[in-house]
């Protein structure tokens, strides 16, 4: 018998290695790697993340396991940062983005537990000054509507959001300016900062010592850093600027034409779409990554375009040596020397072509700040920290049995087997409702799994912009579910 199950370990452990991305730890339909023997699971993802990680070129990853109501795996793999910086652990700080909307969520809930707050009541009810610009807004807006993120306001958080798009309570659309205003008044109500309403209420009675909202400036450093391919960057820039372009060209022409009368336009007429063009991809640019995603964007832009054209250059000049600059054999010039534009073409194209060779390459992202605190996007944690918070939401702990019991039941249907509860995503699987909650900041990918049912759970985070497919795949082979924890 004993060699029996040495032998089952070492046919695991190769199919582990030699399978293909999608089936390379295949789950079983009893319940996923939940179900082995947890050495074996340890072993194996020892094995497939590594390797899965140099397949998707992701720096870092830290994932943490729970089942039956406790952390059983939690590991780190890969180096947290460019320069030698220590290996990933289980305790490595990431921005986890969203994560901490869940986490959020059950700070609310425990002011329900205790009377403070009313999940059909409206949310701002004992607010002092409104916090929401529109006054229907105000009066409608309840906490079960931003938790199930049907409130109708919007996910842009960083301005000109405070009104709702739709009738609260119609439609679901994810919203982050709905926790934004959660935040604000629970900071409120307990007369102290969100952050230290959270560390009261959340983070310090599940223990999660490391992990919060906003770090102290020393510890910033300490986070994982975050990568991007360089391709996004740029098109982060061109994109904006291409359709701002093609709109203002083409009003810029119904102007001069039936405006001013004009059949001919001049180059001067086209001063003000590129001013307009520039500063809109700039605006658009501050309000989806904020001042310092602005400036490092726009940095990467300016180093890309001179190296562009100092490599134009070098091959122009390559070319003239070889006297392939000048006009072709048998063409007639009057005046100076005529430049063959076939040339320039050809060394523009090669110069592109090469730069292709590092569109791929991962870019690290500029940190976010430790005084930066948004309960929407902010939260930074460790793996650890947040198998801590599974445990915690599995025991019922900080809300009690009751409102646990609610969390994933009460939920607001999306599409057939999708729906949004009390703070965290519902889905449909094989032992019943899971709940889930996926983290995107430029640089990181991450996604929690809770799973009621079975005691279960999984965290998975990591430093690229590139993994959500590789965290949607990691906790489909423990949880022994087709990955599908996301938004139609």
């Amino acid at each position: 018998m004993h060699h029996l199950k040495l032998l089952l370990t070492v046919a695991l452990l190769i199919l582990a290695w030699v399978a293909p991305a999608q089936s390379a730890l295949p789950g079983t339909p009893e319940g996923g790697m939940l179900s082995w023997p947890r050495a074996e699971m340890a072993r194996a993802l020892s094995l497939y993340i590594p390797r899965r990680m140099a397949e998707e070129d992701v720096r870092a990853l830290s994932v943490v396991v729970v089942a039956d109501g406790q952390i059983v795996f939690e590991q780190g793999y890969g180096r947290a940062d460019t320069f030698g910086s220590e290996p990933v652990t289980a305790n490595t700080l990431f921005e986890a983005a969203s994560l901490g909307k869940p986490v959020a969520a059950v700070g609310a809930l425990s002011m329900v537990r205790e009377g403070t707050l009313d999940l059909d009541k409206p949310l701002g009810a004992k607010l002092t000054a409104p916090w929401l610009g529109d006054d229907d807004d105000h009066r409608l807006i309840t906490l079960r509507h931003v938790l199930t993120h049907t409130s109708g306001l919007t996910n842009f958080i960083r301005c000109c959001s405070d009104e709702s798009w739709t009738t609260p309570g119609e439609t679901f659309a994810y919203s982050g300016v709905g926790y934004m205003y959660m935040g604000h008044v629970m900071a409120q109500l307990d007369e102290k900062p969100f952050e230290s309403v959270m560390r009261a209420r959340v983070l310090g009675p599940l223990g999660m010592a490391s992990s919060g909202y906003g770090l102290a400036e020393p510890l910033v450093a300490t986070v994982a850093r975050g990568f991007v391919p360089f391709y996004q960057v740029l098109l982060s820039f061109f994109v904006p600027l291409l359709l701002l372009s093609i709109v203002s060209v083409l009003l810029t022409f119904l102007v001069v034409r039936f405006g001013l009368n004009r059949l001919k336009l001049e180059p001067v007429d086209f001063a003000p779409a590129i001013f307009v063009s520039l500063v809109g991809t700039l605006g658009i640019i501050w309000l989806l990554l904020g001042g310092w995603g602005l400036l490092f964007v726009l940095g990467s832009v300016v180093v890309y375009v001179l190296l562009f054209f100092l490599g134009v250059l070098v091959l122009g000049t390559a070319f003239a040596f070889l006297g392939l600059l000048g006009p072709a054999d048998g063409t007639l010039s009057r005046g100076g020397q005529q430049t063959n534009p076939v040339a320039i073409a050809v060394a523009v194209g090669l110069v592109f072509v090469v730069s292709l060779l590092i569109m791929d390459r991962n870019t690290p992202v500029p940190a976010m700040a430790g005084d930066a605190i948004n309960p929407a996007s902010s939260f930074r944690a460790s793996a650890h920290d947040l198998g801590l918070f599974v445990e915690g939401v599995l025991r019922g702990e900080v809300i009690g049995s009751e409102l646990r019991d609610r969390v994933l039941v009460e939920n607001a249907p999306i599409e057939a087997g999708i729906g949004w509860g009390l703070g965290f995503g519902t889905r449909e699987g094989r032992s019943g409702l899971t709940g889930w909650q996926w983290g995107s900041n430029p640089g990181f990918q991450s996604l929690m799994v809770v799973d009621p049912e079975r005691g279960a759970g999984i965290v998975v985070l990591t430093n690229s912009s590139t993994a959500g497919p590789l965290v949607q795949e990691i906790a489909g082979h423990v949880m022994g579910e087709t990955p599908g924890w996301s938004l139609p």
